[in-house]
């Protein structure tokens, strides 16, 4: 395997759209989003995720599936989509239990698991992979969390665990939950005061791009949108986060992550489920990052 590991879940995707039109068994997840984002640049990345005998494996170009435990059967979403873009995602009843379909520390080899993103899974899952992938040789951890899944996660929990990692890459809505009424900007600034040793801390904003902190430095770094056409906008967080890493490994600077990242997602969205992912074509993606990179801005850290 190569250098590149995705942690989180596979899923099954039925899908329901505004106008009555629908797809059914389509491949999903946020460590199949991740995986592909990670791939864009790397090559290749493979993913440590459980899935069964149902999960549509043979569409998937360019991921490797490195998990060897079955699930009886895959987890299976209905994903809902509204007239204004907006989707409810909810686990069909028959495969629910969603720590059995993350990662545990009995699904990994020796390793070495050398750059790994360990995207939204049961809190107390995450916590134990951090110090197994660090005894397996892991050289840079990303983080992403559920902002829908932390009831009874205290604040204290939230810092101690993040704090172990390299990158950390909530959502708005992610930080919202422990940090309400702030702007990104200044939720960026109060995660750095309770983060100090973490290299990099970026706060995903959808349509309004990503905003970077590298530690040490003394401006944030605002990375806009790369989106060329929004179809579905599925997937596109992870993407992010799967593309932030590839760029953060290999280059070692924040704002290089953060270009990757923002095109790995706006692939993401740029075609239904992860089909726009499985056709990029790699000099176009290199050349609209290097258009993105013309928009950065910086704002001095400690501005109002």
């Amino acid at each position: 395997m190569g250098e590149f590991f995705s942690f989180g879940n596979l899923a099954i995707d039925d899908l329901v759209y505004a106008d009555g039109t629908t797809r059914w068994r389509v491949a999903g997840g946020a460590a199949m989003y991740s995986a592909l984002g990670m791939a864009v640049w790397a090559g290749t990345a493979a993913t440590v995720a459980p899935f069964g005998p149902d999960y549509p494996c043979e569409v998937l170009r360019g991921i490797e599936f490195a998990c060897k435990r079955r699930l009886p059967a895959s987890m299976r979403n209905w994903g809902l989509y509204e007239e204004d873009g907006s989707r409810h995602f909810l686990s069909r009843s028959a495969s629910s239990d969603w720590e059995a379909a993350s990662p545990q520390i009995d699904d990994l080899d020796g390793g070495p698991y050398v750059n790994c993103h360990i995207g939204p899974m049961p809190w107390a899952c995450a916590s134990v992979l951090i110090d197994a992938l660090r005894e397996r040789g892991a050289r840079t951890v990303s983080f992403d969390i559920h902002d829908r899944k932390l009831a009874g996660v205290t604040i204290e929990d939230y810092v101690a665990l993040v704090q172990r990692v390299d990158v950390f890459l909530p959502s708005v809505q992610d930080v919202g939950e422990y940090l309400p009424g702030l702007s990104a900007h200044e939720a960026l600034r109060a995660l750095r005061a309770r983060l100090p040793s973490v290299k990099v801390i970026g706060i995903k904003r959808g349509s309004d791009g990503v905003i970077v902190h590298a530690a040490g430095d003394a401006e944030i770094i605002n990375v806009p949108s790369a989106s060329f056409g929004t179809v579905d906008i599925t997937g596109a967080g992870d993407a992010f986060c799967g593309g932030f890493l590839a760029g953060y490994a290999q280059e070692g600077d924040a704002l290089e992550g953060a270009l990757r990242g923002s095109i790995s997602a706006a692939y993401a969205i740029s075609a239904p489920s992860a089909s726009g992912l499985l056709t990029v074509n790699r000099a176009e993606a290199r050349e609209r990052m290097n258009a993105l990179r013309a928009g950065v801005t910086r704002l001095p850290f400690d501005a109002s």
